[in-house]
């Protein structure tokens, strides 16, 4: 088990909820709601065309292997019903994480990726409160405008780097669930996917870590398939675009393993990322 003992117990990160909005924000809130057309027994929301959502997951297919990733690492800590979702700068979804049965439910409905999850276009949510504070935020309950999501609590937080937004991770869970418990996860995630996510947007990008990993005698095909395992590609992933065979891939792997003294891919990550 991945034990992240500082982390669980802060409690000091600033939060947004709606207690805390000031009246006349909520009110500009309120009427673009209405102005919308929402209301709280809307049953499907507004979606982006096929072509649009494919043009959205490739231009943003990097940072969804990064977060997938971070929350994957995430999961044996939660033993709750839940669902993750990841969100662009502009609130669209790009993808749903939880069990079949769950994200079956969440397409009838209309959410899976290409969802707009704004004020105008969901009403109260944890995403679109996110989007308005750039704060971690969290939306309780009957909180929500959607009936949709009035049985749930929903905690979202920004995913910067350099100071700007690339990103939403939101997870929802049951209502009668404090979802204050969650805050320092979600953080957790933040921080970390800020920090692989800095290696390609910021700093010295792909220069740099390949520097740091000359100093472990990495050969050049050895970084190659380092760096992409970084980013959060699989070994097929990584296979299909070296032109190599996926046991070749797991052949490197155990090869960098061994050189950069990890046993394991969350160790390898946090070593170059830390």
């Amino acid at each position: 088990m991945i034990i992240f003992a500082d982390w669980l117990q802060r409690t000091d990160y600033p939060v947004a909820s709606i207690a805390t909005m000031e009246h006349q924000v909520l009110k500009k809130w309120d009427e673009q709601i209405k102005s919308a057309g929402l209301h709280r027994d809307t049953v499907r929301i507004s979606r982006l065309s096929p072509e649009r959502i494919r043009e959205k997951l490739v231009s943003h297919s990097a940072l969804i292997r990064v977060l997938l990733s971070e929350i994957e690492a995430m999961q044996e800590l939660l033993y709750i019903t839940h669902f993750f979702v990841i969100a662009d700068p502009s609130g669209v979804i790009l993808e749903l994480g939880g069990k079949d049965d769950i994200l079956q439910n969440l397409r009838l409905i209309n959410i899976g990726p290409g969802t707009l999850c704004t004020i105008k276009h969901s009403g109260y949510s944890a995403i679109a409160m996110a989007m308005e504070t750039g704060m971690t935020a969290i939306v309780r309950g009957n909180e929500h405008t959607l009936q949709l999501f009035r049985d749930g609590n929903c905690i979202c937080v920004p995913i910067r780097v350099g100071g700007v937004v690339q990103a939403y991770v939101n997870l929802m869970f049951a209502v009668e669930i404090d979802p204050t418990f969650a805050i320092p996860l979600l953080r957790y995630i933040a921080t970390q996917a800020e920090k692989r996510l800095q290696a390609d947007i910021g700093g010295g990008g792909r220069e740099d870590v390949y520097d740091r990993f000359a100093a472990y005698q990495l050969t050049g095909r050895q970084k190659e398939v380092a760096y992409k395992w970084l980013q959060g590609q699989t070994c097929v992933q990584i296979a299909q675009s070296l032109y190599l065979s996926v046991h070749t891939v797991r052949t490197v792997l155990k090869t960098i393993y061994e050189k950069t003294a990890v046993n394991s891919k969350v160790a390898f990550i946090r070593k170059f990322t830390g």
